[in-house]
């Protein structure tokens, strides 16, 4: 048997890649089952042809960068622009970086049998060895060298590793997402990744070997596994013939207990169930992993989304004039945030509902209250002269209200306010050194999963990892990622539609409403501005729900990023109002 390295994982993957890539595959229907073996190569590679006779060097250096994209048994589609001596020398699988679609290649110096082309990109980002995308954004600048082989020019220094266009990168891979647990073992976790996309029939077994391998960089501490460090997929799966997708594993762990047998099997078929639509058969050497069924489908699982989604009689509520109201109908919530008392700026409902935090400036300083939704409650003991709108975390069950809401203090502090055993409300610091590089925080907002933190900081949005030491009281903000920079450059909001998507929004009148995912990948879309009017101030997003939105002309809802920005009815949001939309969380 087989147990794939991290370090190894990328570049066996990519070995595996037999079939020639021509773009992302759908999902397939049911089809006769087969066994998912490590190491499955799926069948010879087709012969790899030469460049065409004639190319000038800035030309081929252009055919190099489409054909080097193509990872199929090792990148040979990329091996004939080089000469011997460089194929000899090419590390492919080493790095993977992403460019712009528009880029240059210059004749830098050309003599009968030399030459040089320099070549002047953006890069967007990287794959790492963990499948990760990792954003980033620089421009770059490689001299590319070229000598005459056999009459034909070859390129003697290719780039360190791969260079692609992002729209190659679309083409030659896949976004999927690993699942992954919460640490307290909760909730499913989506992780997102980026496989090749072809032969189909090897997708399965690559996201098993994404499971296995843990969670990526960014995620590191934030995020368990119910799977065991030693598991592995076990050499050799055999096919049953019966339309289900074999999954057969040695060492996977604590299988005693039928609560985490339960977990491994959920991390598994949810993670499988983005690429594809079979049965799938967890076993353990041969054997059943779980007594009580064979074949699991997505539908068989229990529900691991424990507090991560307001429930449909929580519609949101809204801070105007002061005062905290109802989102559908514009009637004042009962008690002192609702009639006044209070003069809130801002504010968050938690996410089943019971409990609301408002943030206030009676004087110098701005204060930070915590309680019942419609009680009476004491100001935290937390200095500041500003307070970010406050942000929950879920609660530890169904049934129990969230004990912890976190706020920025002065743009830099991060504090997460706990309930203590007597019913007060304690700020504790969260080390956020890793922020500091970014300027003054703005908005902090805490996935509904708690796991992700997105931030806005000058003007920009990062987004980290937050990492809870076991058995401690220590939090951080880890592995902080700047997304999308060159695109988000004016952001003033942010709420998280699903667990790894943001609703973002901006003072930009190009893109006043975005949607992102969490890991920056460069594809995103816009919403439709029509309607809207910039700059737009604030944004609520939630699960299976719209959309909503301030700007300068009122407050407007949207349930899709293609649909027309439609008034959101039930109450009265007048021009250049600074109303603060909010669902629980």
């Amino acid at each position: 048997m087989i147990r794939r390295s991290r370090p190894m994982l990328l570049l066996i993957a990519l070995l595996t890649a037999l079939a020639t890539v021509t773009g992302c595959a759908a999902i397939p229907d049911e089809t006769p089952a087969q066994g998912i073996a490590a190491g499955d190569a799926g069948g010879k590679a087709a012969p790899v042809p030469d460049p065409a006779p004639g190319l000038q060097p800035a030309d081929l250096v252009r055919a190099f960068l489409e054909a080097n994209a193509d990872p199929t048994s090792s990148y040979a589609a990329g091996r004939p622009y080089l000469t011997k001596a460089a194929q000899a020398k090419w590390q492919p699988a080493s790095s993977i970086t992403i460019i712009q679609n528009t880029y240059n290649t210059l004749p830098d110096q050309t003599k009968p049998d030399h030459a040089k082309v320099l070549l002047t990109t953006q890069i967007i980002g990287r794959l790492g060895a963990d499948y990760a995308f990792v954003p980033a954004s620089a421009p770059n600048a490689l001299t590319i060298e070229l000598d005459k082989q056999d009459g034909q020019w070859r390129i003697s220094s290719p780039p360190p590793g791969v260079y692609m266009t992002l729209d190659r990168f679309n083409e030659v891979y896949r976004q999927t997402r690993v699942y992954f647990l919460d640490p307290q073992k909760r909730v499913l976790v989506p992780d997102l990744r980026y496989i090749v996309a072809q032969p189909a029939s090897t997708l399965p077994g690559r996201v098993i070997d994404l499971l296995l391998a843990g969670p990526s960089d960014a995620m590191q501490g934030a995020v368990t596994s119910a799977l065991g460090r030693d598991a592995a997929l076990e050499t050799g799966g055999n096919e049953t013939g019966d339309g289900a997708v074999l999954v057969n594993l040695s060492r996977p762990g604590d299988t005693g207990s039928p609560g985490n047998v339960k977990l491994m099997i959920a991390q598994i078929v949810q993670s499988l169930a983005v690429v594809t639509n079979n049965r799938i058969r967890v076993e353990v050497e041969g054997t059943a992993l779980s007594p009580e069924r064979l074949d699991w489908r997505v539908g068989d699982l229990p529900a691991y989304d424990i507090g991560t989604s307001p429930g449909p009689d929580l519609t949101g509520l809204l801070v105007q004039d002061g005062r905290i109201k109802q989102l559908a109908d514009g009637k004042p919530l009962n008690g002192p945030a609702g009639n006044g008392s209070y003069v809130v700026q801002t504010a968050a409902q938690s996410i089943d509902g019971t409990e609301l935090a408002t943030v206030s400036k009676p004087g110098a300083n701005a204060e930070l209250r915590v309680g019942g939704l419609t009680q009476s409650a004491p100001v935290v003991d937390l200095t500041a002269t500003t307070l970010t709108r406050p942000t929950w975390v879920s609660a530890d069950s169904a049934t129990d209200p969230s004990n912890e809401v976190w706020t920025v203090a002065d743009g830099s502090r991060v504090a997460r306010v706990v309930k203590s055993a007597d019913g007060t409300w304690v700020a504790r610091p969260v080390n956020s050194n890793d922020l500091s590089q970014f300027g003054q925080i703005t908005d902090l907002r805490l996935s509904r999963d708690g796991t992700r933190a997105a931030v806005i900081a000058n003007s920009q949005l990062i987004v980290c990892a937050v990492v809870r030491t076991p058995n401690s009281d220590t939090v951080a903000l880890r592995s902080p990622r700047l997304l999308l920079p060159d695109t988000l450059t004016s952001v003033v909001g942010v709420d998280w539609l699903l667990q790894d998507q943001l609703v973002v929004a901006t003072s930009s009148p190009a893109s006043p409403v975005v949607q992102v995912a969490a890991d920056g990948d460069p594809v995103f879309n816009r919403y439709n501005a029509a309607n809207l009017t910039a700059p737009v101030t604030a944004v609520t997003a939630a699960p299976s729900r719209p959309v909503i939105v301030v700007d300068a002309g009122g407050m407007w809802t949207s349930s899709d990023s293609g649909s027309v920005w439609r008034v959101q009815g039930g109450v009265n949001v007048g021009r250049g109002s600074s109303a603060v939309p909010f669902y629980p969380g």
